[in-house]
């Protein structure tokens, strides 16, 4: 199964783009594709290109939109990521909703995604039902709820774009003493700041 590595980007105000693809903003040939590379970009240009797919209320992939976005606008940028497509995936990227709300950490556990259902947020290619359990795919959840399932947030290299710092890894108990705010404490707020 074949998957794309793309970048989730959480802006100033909240807005989340999903499944994006970032270049210099002179250069929308060229498309970034390391975290390190994407940092050092922002804070030469001061802004990036970002390539992104909107999707209607219904979950209906619309045309690809692609703007430039200044530092400011910006809040983290998480990736590489890799994206699943919605057709052709294997078993285990299909959840029931239970497992899924816990996965993702999601508020009110199935009962949340069960009511996003019946306000028509997923296609019928995200979400079925079969022998009266409702199953969802990896990409409807990635696409509605968020890029990463909770437990993968520390793992994902994260740039903190008004921090000015990229978290790699988990930090180690030396850095977690110190007196600065630590990155880990950082992404579990905006962690926080980004759930449903």
């Amino acid at each position: 199964m074949g998957h794309l590595l793309c970048f989730q980007v959480i802006l100033s105000n909240g807005e989340r783009l999903w499944p994006a693809s970032i270049f210099p903003a002179q250069e929308e040939n060229a498309a970034l594709i390391d975290l390190l590379t994407v940092r050092q970009c922002v804070e030469r240009d001061g802004e990036v290109s970002i390539s992104v797919i909107a999707y209607d209320a219904q979950g209906e992939r619309l045309q690809g939109h692609t703007r430039v976005y200044a530092q400011n606008e910006l809040s983290i940028i998480q990736g590489p990521i890799p994206s699943y497509p919605p057709n052709g995936i294997s078993v285990n990227e299909v959840f029931g909703l239970s497992e899924a709300a816990r996965l993702w950490g999601i508020e009110g556990g199935g009962a949340t995604i069960r009511k996003a259902l019946e306000r028509g947020e997923f296609s019928p290619s995200e979400i079925r039902k079969s022998d009266g359990i409702l199953l969802v795919t990896f990409s409807g959840m990635q696409r509605r709820y968020n890029a990463m399932m909770k437990n993968q947030w520390m793992e994902i290299h994260t740039y903190f774009v008004q921090e000015g710092a990229i978290l790699e890894e988990p930090e180690s108990e030396y850095h977690q003493g110190s007196s600065m705010e630590s990155l880990s404490t950082i992404a579990r707020r905006h962690r926080k700041a980004a759930e449903v």
